[in-house]
């Protein structure tokens, strides 16, 4: 956030203990959500956590949380929701989010033999 006329910048962070983040990425829907993939252990092992975050002038704060078995790698939104992510994982699999339900993925594609480093949804 930047001031006026050449004011100071303030940096925000938000850490997700026992995480790495993978990617980030602003939702095209609504200004200040954020969503984050992050593994344990650098993505070598251990579980991963898909970080909804809101951005507003008090900080950034954790809007909704969802863990998986493996390190997740990549996130992208939806272009027909503004609920939907994907992620991929390190399980060789992909993972399709609702943030406005809180119990898990929707649906899982276990496609891949090896770690999925990409999801793209914008093709």
């Amino acid at each position: 956030m930047s001031g006026a006329e050449g004011g100071a910048r303030r940096s925000q962070a938000f850490r997700l203990p026992g995480r790495h983040g993978y990617a980030v990425e602003f939702s095209p829907y609504l200004p200040g959500r954020l969503a984050c993939a992050a593994a344990q252990y650098y993505g070598i092992a251990g579980c991963g956590t898909l970080a909804v975050l809101e951005q507003n002038e008090a900080g950034i704060c954790l809007f909704r949380s969802f863990d998986w078995n493996d390190g997740l790698f990549d996130v992208t939104w939806s272009e027909n929701n503004e609920h939907v992510l994907v992620t991929s994982s390190g399980d060789g699999s992909l993972q399709i989010w609702d943030t406005a339900n809180p119990t898990g993925p929707l649906q899982v594609y276990k496609e891949h033999t090896q770690e999925v480093i990409e999801a793209n949804l914008k093709c």
